[in-house]
């Protein structure tokens, strides 16, 4: 818009203005001087020539003068033409040096604002294309042109450049995201991010924005990646020293309190580090290893939580995809088997019902537990329809059992991809009318961490199963987050106590105590109580002692094929003396560590 008080163009500075007061002022002279022969009567054939000549002088003149004022004018034109045409190229660094008040100096600055502007637009959109928006780090695409070049570079002596790179995953901030919101989440990143810049060789934040902005490729950057996941890349670190050594500094950074809306929340990463050119001179490749490698990491039962990567991890990955394959084809052809373990009662030892575990029959592998292919399914989104097979065949095998005069009641663990799929309710009520199962022998598990994640959601289908006759269990209890408050909020009849805690549950200290605690727990809830895990007559027996209900694991069987569990359950309810002998050792063990 133009400024209202700009004086340029206006007034005597107006080119029309000075163009018309110069052609009146030529004009006068030109017309005295012409005409002044004619008023004198006498005149002379020399005056005339004399006059006939000024004439031709002044209009010489005139003509000069207006050759001047052309150039005057199309000059600056021509000049602010040739500067127009280098911004049109893209060139901003460009000098518009005219600063004259008529209408051509007008333009000069316009031009002059209009070139500031678009710096500063080119400034923010080259912001915004090359840095995060939450955290103002570098982003991923950022990072792959410095590690392209990097990667590519050679050193003085021509040998290839050297370096390593850390895929840094932060765990469990999915799960501040969900529970508090993606600003609390993204408050906790940028903090996080900046310990992970002081403690590493980025040193602060300003260096690691001028690191990433310039054209060198020998200088540390932290960048985001994505999502919980960011990337160091540190130029010349090859030796495993020096990596372990910033991996243990990292994660020792963040191993603090890191205090967000009013919460303290102690933030662990997983690290993964590949390095170039030892595992490849492909920027894209190198990245790749790296999070393969904190896969890897994540999985490690370790507090620091870090893995270099190796060239047999790739053999994971392609048993990985070869899993995946064949999964789609088990879940067309319904492949997998349903396998159950029992579960027994601490105060008679009878059996009182099984937990459904599914398998999967591969051709060349054989059987392969849920550890191995449950991960691959969740991340390719197949979970849901295994779960549904699951529920399918094991709804109808409790119905089966009950009409063949053997009820036994079955636990189902859903996953929280499943639970939350739309009116995941109605789909179970829908294969229990399908098998004419009755609800009450079908128990529903769902994890501590689905629990407490969205509690309207989960309480609204839990409500649902509940009215319909089916029991809720939450498993793993005691290994989440959880917020108590809204855990008793919710309306369930089952609490498992994870197996973590029972490794210690036998003997005198804090796993027993804390065992003691959570069956105490559900007991003032009202709901039955089951001991997962337990594989040692000490386990049982000091499960039985701390009052739970139901006890579960290889002590008693590990999970077997229908046709193997009916057999253990038909020969343990025949035989008394099984439960007779449970009962013995149990207070046996009970009455020696009293």
């Amino acid at each position: 818009m133009r400024n209202k008080e700009s004086t340029y163009g206006t007034g005597g500075n107006a080119i029309g203005v000075r163009l018309t007061l110069m052609y009146i002022a030529l004009a006068a002279i030109c017309l005295a001087v012409v005409t002044q022969p004619l008023l004198n009567d006498h005149h002379t054939a020399s005056d005339i020539a004399a006059h006939t000549a000024a004439a031709a002088i002044g209009l010489a003149i005139t003509a000069a003068l207006m050759a001047f004022l052309s150039r005057k004018i199309t000059q600056p034109i021509r000049q602010l033409t040739d500067i127009a045409e280098e911004v049109a190229d893209g060139n901003l660094d460009v000098t518009i040096p005219l600063f004259c008040k008529c209408e051509i100096g007008g333009l000069a600055a316009s031009m002059r604002l209009m070139v500031s502007r678009l710096r500063a637009s080119t400034t923010e959109i080259r912001q915004l294309a090359n840095h995060d928006l939450v955290t103002g780090l570098p982003n991923r695409y950022r990072l792959q042109t410095l590690l392209e070049r990097r990667v590519t570079s050679l050193d003085a002596h021509g040998n290839p450049a050297r370096g390593a790179v850390f895929f840094i995953d932060i765990l469990d901030l999915r799960k501040v995201n969900d529970r508090f919101g993606h600003e609390s989440s993204d408050r906790l990143l940028t903090s996080i991010a900046r310990l992970l810049i002081e403690a590493s060789p980025c040193n602060s934040e300003a260096e690691n924005q001028r690191n990433s902005a310039g054209p060198e490729t020998d200088r540390p950057v932290l960048a985001r990646f994505g999502g919980t996941e960011l990337i160091l890349s540190v130029p010349d670190m090859v030796e495993p020293a020096e990596i372990a050594a910033l991996a243990d500094r990292l994660h020792a950074a963040v191993a603090t309190i890191v205090e967000e809306a009013g919460r303290q929340f102690r933030p662990k990463i997983a690290i993964g580090v590949a390095r170039y050119p030892e595992d490849s001179l492909a920027a894209m490749k190198i990245k790749q290893y790296a999070a393969l490698a904190c896969n890897h990491a994540a999985a490690l039962p370790v507090a620091n939580k870090t893995a270099v990567f190796q060239m047999e991890m790739m053999q994971q990955i392609k048993t990985r995809e070869s899993i995946e394959r064949y999964l789609r084809t088990a879940i067309a052809e319904r492949q997998f088997e349903v396998y159950y373990q029992p579960k027994v009662s601490a105060s008679d030892w009878a059996v009182t019902g099984a937990e459904a575990l599914v398998r999967l029959n591969h051709p060349e592998r054989g059987v392969i537990g849920p550890g191995e292919f449950i991960p691959v399914a969740e991340m390719t989104g197949l979970i849901g329809e295994i779960g549904l097979i699951v529920l399918d065949e094991a709804i109808g095998q409790c119905a089966a059992w009950i009409r063949a005069g053997q009820p036994t009641e079955v636990s189902i663990n859903v996953s929280v991809e499943q639970f939350q799929t739309e009116d995941f309710s109605g789909t179970v009520i829908a294969l229990l009318e399908a098998h004419q199962c009755p609800a009450q022998f079908i128990t529903i598990e769902i994890t501590e961490t689905l629990a407490t994640t969205d509690v309207a959601g989960v309480a609204h289908e839990i409500a649902a199963l509940r009215a319909a006759g089916l029991r809720i269990a939450i498993d793993d209890f005691g290994t989440g987050y959880s917020n108590l408050v809204q855990l008793t909020g919710l309306k369930f009849d089952i609490l498992k106590v994870d197996r973590s805690f029972v490794s210690g549950i036998d003997c005198i200290g804090r796993s027993r105590e804390v065992s003691r605690t959570i069956i105490q727990l559900g007991k003032n809830l009202g709901c039955r109580v089951v001991v997962e895990g337990t594989e040692t007559p000490g386990q049982v027996a000091a499960a039985a002692q701390l009052g739970c209900d139901e006890i579960q694991g290889f002590y008693f069987s590990k999970p077997m094929k229908r046709i193997d569990f009916e057999a253990w359950r038909d020969l343990r309810s025949q035989n008394t003396v099984y439960a007779g002998l449970d009962a013995l050792v149990s207070r046996g063990i009970a009455s020696a560590c009293a």
